[in-house]
């Protein structure tokens, strides 16, 4: 699901965590421009699409104590359930059983230089003073070696934040064999530390550019986060297609059936 989609995007998205937090984002990737609204309160999210068509489209709300996600049409007050509880222990099980990837030591070094450049420049964002960076990484990978020599640049403007830190980490490329998935791992040796020097309020790579309009940690109505009583639930929404519960079970099913055959491949 589309909206599904973009509300995965959006928890991927830098946001301080700690406090409620409300955010208003528009992403431009392709000509093609996006403005979502997000509200986190704990663990638990709601997401609006401020778009020019973005009252055609469901508000999503996640919450993380009942483990479901909620589908809100705001002009019929229609509402879709989906649990994720259907049959758990059926996916644990599988996790369980199933054979982890293999993965192949290429043997070879990718030196990574991360340098980031702080060009002096402040300028005023939400009523926050914010630094421009440039982050910069270069891959010298040697022949054979899973990675492959490149560079990238994030040019953008930050905020301090309470955890803004390294942003090291290990990497893995993946690929299939057969049915099998591989994952190739090489030796990496990092020049430089790979620091994320704050909160990025206005930050492109060169194809996509990603704008906080608005940020806020006021404390959010607990009212955003629940369904209305007004609301009718329903099966589905026009254009936003349900899964069922048997659906799923279905699905989990042949999860786990695919694990007891990864035990038996080689």
């Amino acid at each position: 699901m589309r909206t599904l989609a973009v509300a995965l995007l959006l928890v991927l998205l830098t946001v301080p965590s700690g406090a409620d937090t409300h955010t208003v984002t528009k992403t431009t990737f392709a000509g093609h421009e996006m403005i979502y609204a997000q509200y986190v309160q704990g663990k638990n999210m709601r997401t609006e699409d401020l778009g020019p068509d973005g009252s055609r489209r469901p508000v999503t709300i996640w919450d993380s104590g009942q483990k479901t996600m909620y589908l809100l049409d705001l002009q019929s007050q229609e509402y879709v359930e989906q649990s994720a509880h259907s049959a758990d222990w059926i996916v644990l099980l599988a996790q369980w059983i199933s054979r982890p990837p293999a993965i192949r030591e290429s043997g070879k070094v990718v030196n990574i230089y991360h340098e980031t450049i702080d060009t002096g420049e402040r300028r005023e964002f939400l009523g926050r003073t914010a630094s421009h960076f440039l982050l910069r990484e270069r891959h010298v990978a040697e022949p054979g070696a899973c990675d492959w020599t490149h560079e990238t640049e994030k040019d953008g403007w930050y905020i301090p934040a309470a955890k803004a830190g390294t942003a090291a980490r290990p990497y893995l490329l993946g690929s299939y064999a057969g049915s099998i998935k591989t994952m190739c791992h090489d030796t990496v040796v990092n020049h430089g530390v790979p620091s994320l020097p704050g909160f990025p309020v206005l930050e492109t790579d060169g194809s996509m550019t990603r704008e906080v309009l608005e940020f806020s940690h006021d404390p959010l109505d607990k009212s955003l986060f629940e369904v209305p009583n007004s609301f009718r639930k329903v099966d589905a929404l026009p254009g936003y297609p349900s899964v069922t519960w048997f659906q799923r079970l279905e699905n989990d099913w042949r999860q786990l059936e695919r694990a007891f055959e990864s035990r038996f491949e080689r």
